[in-house]
């Protein structure tokens, strides 16, 4: 009877959600905002999650051989609380940056060689004072993930094409290199940190197509081994991307995309919960087989789509409609998981190649001030960035999609926002979402606009696009126009997200250039 017990009371509880969710509305309380000319230099937001969030710039400003960094620290009402400018040398480039522990820290490296050393910037924004440590790598050492564990700075990356992981401990003086990762036949998907301040290494192994294997090991913060596990890959697909959660439940999954050979593009979502004294199996999703995930595109084709696939599945053939789709973000709850995800097109002018199974570009070096690096931790900036490339709309963005997986990590639902005519010239991310009870909300912006989707909680009905106006500072400001190249919107915390951009406002019929951040909060 417990079983029909917990049943009921969760008939109960999507009933209740659903019910609250149709009051549910977008608010926008609080806004940040500082002029700027036109030509100087913009911010990098980051989230300090409850604490508020960091904002930093390079003001392109010199003073007896320094160059002067901006950085605020608002908090969740955006209003600041600390203001510095720190006077760095020259060379320094900010290439990474990292929240942990109520502390930030910023990665920069002392030019634009691989063999030149790094600079890492605690900041103590309560103590108002940063230390610096000063990273040499005795190795040529292409990075492409970094984040924090505890005392010590987790780089991810390649050395002569080989997966390498180093650690950096801020009581001690010398990188330690994890042993057991340099072999060449071993991509690096993802570095994550728990909740504990231990971390997690997620690789596929590629010995042929018999002995496909996905490998994640966790460490702690030292360095030592706690967990290895090694999962078999159907020897049908090939692992294009994946991510870990970070045990704020007791079950660690591991979720991405995987396709078939040497494609690049997706055939569908694949899950598994790790348990490492148990065989594993790992669940397959193609994408003809959700809900929502065709909803992009016009009904009829994608009645096309899903009967021709069903067909194929009936004997034994994989579905052959592909995509390119990059995971973001994993939500971890009581009731499972939630995977952010979004596609894209390539366009004639954009190399869909430009990023690897495992982010890494060694040619995607270079600090976007708007937030977009290649070192930047993935839960931050999950694409890299493509500084080779150029061109006006070189990606076509899509949709953005959530997806739903149980505690025993089988797909349950699916919900997808269709974006609005969306064309970068780099991959970012656009949009995010946050959970209400059990509604999925998500939103971007797109030139002065908030779009959002609110699902019901059965994921069942087709869930309609809503538009709302992004809030300016009073109502004496009048928006003229809002740079659609820069800008973005993320997840801050519990049911907040953060969005930010550069608008030309009207004041008393003067224009004025400003940045901005606005908070939106589900109420």
């Amino acid at each position: 009877m417990r079983s029909l017990g917990i049943y009921i009371v969760s008939i109960i509880v999507l009933s209740i959600a659903g019910t609250i969710e149709v009051y549910a509305q977008l608010q926008q309380p609080y806004r940040y905002q500082e002029e700027l000319r036109t030509a100087e230099e913009g911010f990098t937001v980051i989230s300090l999650k409850k604490e508020g969030l960091a904002l930093i710039r390079d003001m392109d400003h010199y003073e007896q051989g320094k160059k002067r960094w901006q950085l605020e620290i608002v908090d969740t009402t955006l209003t600041s609380v600390w203001s510095t400018v720190m006077e760095l040398e020259n060379r320094l480039v900010l290439v990474g940056y990292e929240y942990s522990l109520n502390h930030l820290f910023l990665l920069f490296r002392e030019g634009e060689s691989d063999h030149l050393g790094f600079q890492l910037k605690t900041v103590l924004y309560k103590e108002k004072t940063i230390r610096t440590d000063k990273i040499k790598f005795e190795v040529d050492f292409k990075i492409s993930h970094f984040t924090m564990a505890g005392s010590s700075a987790v780089f991810g990356g390649y050395v002569s094409n080989e997966p390498a992981v180093l650690l950096y401990n801020q009581n001690s003086d010398q990188p330690k290199v994890l042993p057991g990762l340099f072999t060449s036949d071993i991509s690096l998907l993802d570095i994550r940190t728990n909740q504990n301040q231990s971390f997690n290494v997620l690789l596929t192994e590629r010995r042929g197509r018999e002995n496909k294997k996905l490998v994640v090991r966790t460490y702690d913060h030292d360095g030592n081994l706690l967990i290895d596990d090694i999962i078999d890959v159907d020897a049908r697909f090939t692992i294009l991307n994946g991510l870990t959660s970070t045990l704020e439940r007791e079950e660690m999954i591991i979720v991405g995309t995987y396709g078939e050979g040497g494609n690049k593009q997706a055939l569908g979502f694949f899950s598994v919960v790790v348990d490492p004294f148990n065989e594993q199996e790992i669940s397959y999703s193609d994408f003809s087989s959700l809900q929502h995930f065709l909803d992009y595109m016009p009904q009829r084709r994608a009645d096309r789509i899903k009967i021709k696939a069903r067909k194929e599945k009936t004997v034994g053939n994989i579905s052959d409609y592909q995509a390119y789709v990059v995971p973001l973000r994993i939500e971890e709850r009581s009731n499972g998981f939630y995977l952010l995800s979004e596609m894209y097109l390539p366009t004639h002018n954009s190399n869909p190649y430009s990023y690897n199974n495992n982010f890494y570009n060694p040619y995607s070096y270079g600090y976007s001030p708007y937030g977009v690096s290649p070192y930047m931790n993935r839960y931050y900036s999950p694409y890299p960035s493509f500084n080779n490339q150029v061109g006006d709309g070189d990606f076509r963005m899509m949709q953005s999609m959530v997806v739903k997986f149980d505690a025993h990590g089988k797909l349950e639902r699916d919900v997808s926002l269709k974006f609005d005519e969306v064309r970068q010239s780099n991959l970012e991310q656009v949009s995010d979402f946050v959970i209400n009870h059990d509604s999925t909300i998500v939103i971007y912006k797109k030139e002065g606009n908030i779009y959002y989707l609110k699902e019901a909680g059965a994921g069942d009905e087709q869930p309609v696009i809503n538009q709302l106006k992004i809030d300016l500072k009073d109502q004496n400001e009048t928006l003229k126009n809002e740079d659609k190249d820069e800008g973005a919107t993320r997840f801050w915390y519990d049911k907040h997200f953060y969005l930010w951009g550069y608008q030309t406002i009207s004041r008393k019929n003067e224009r004025h250039h400003v940045f901005y951040v606005n908070r939106v909060s589900i109420e």
